[in-house]
């Protein structure tokens, strides 16, 4: 199954996405490129329970992490950003108008993934409390510690949010369309950002700020914030570690 390598491509079919319940992070994402391009999709729940049982995240994954998207011929599909580029393959709105907008989403997308994976894994959440470590949080002990991580991180984020600010546009996009995957996945993880006051944008920079503006004008985007995707309503990943600052 595929396009053709010149030509319309063939309709895709409806995909599954298999993901986790009410959880934002990079579901967020899924969320509003669905509906902002169309898709014809399924979203399968991953529990998480399941999916942290012993052998559990090999057993539902490729690679032991999600979203994973299956193809109509059982086809399955790891790495988001593959599967966003792959829907943008048949779902023209998340592609852009011309080659240079389809470059610069993957770029985007690709960039603020390895950003999102920086700032939201390992053991402290890379200094940025996750629900599932808050009560790493609340333990004074732990708390000094958590703090300079957090700190020292945001020393290393900040520079990476000025570069996604120098290359918005003053009209508040990244491509001539304002549509793109990429230009959808920066905004989701920014909402994201913004949610939990990481001082890397706060305050967001005017461009960006535009950018966001913009992005939430979208009907697609106004039902993943709203949840009333397939994904459904989903729940803060990142939180505002400085609540816990004296």
């Amino acid at each position: 199954m595929g396009a053709a390598c010149s030509g319309e491509p063939m309709p895709l079919g409806k995909v599954k996405i298999y993901y986790a319940k009410m959880l934002q992070s990079r579901g967020l994402c899924m969320a509003a490129i669905c509906q902002v391009g169309g898709v014809d999709y399924e979203q399968v729940e991953i529990k998480m329970e399941e999916f942290f049982a012993p052998g559990g995240k090999e057993k539902l994954t490729i690679w032991g992490y999600m979203p994973e998207m299956e193809l109509p011929d059982g086809t399955r599909v790891a790495e988001i950003c593959a599967i966003c580029q792959l829907l943008a393959d048949y779902y023209p709105t998340l592609k852009g108008a011309t080659a240079a907008d389809n470059g610069i989403s993957m770029m985007l997308g690709s960039r603020m993934n390895d950003f999102y994976s920086m700032i939201s894994t390992g053991p402290l959440g890379p200094g940025i409390a996750m629900n599932m470590t808050r009560g790493m949080w609340e333990d004074p002990k732990q708390l000094p510690d958590l703090l300079k991580a957090y700190e020292t991180r945001m020393e290393t984020a900040t520079p990476i949010i000025k570069k996604f600010e120098d290359l918005c546009l003053p009209a508040g996009k990244f491509t001539s369309t304002g549509t793109t995957w990429g230009e959808i996945f920066v905004w989701a993880f920014l909402y994201q950002f913004r949610y939990a006051k990481l001082s890397c944008c706060t305050p967001m920079p005017p461009k960006l700020a535009k950018f966001m503006d913009e992005m939430e004008k979208l009907d697609g985007v106004k039902a993943a914030i709203a949840g009333t995707t397939n994904f459904g309503e989903q729940g803060p990943h990142l939180i505002d570690a400085m609540q816990f600052k004296k």
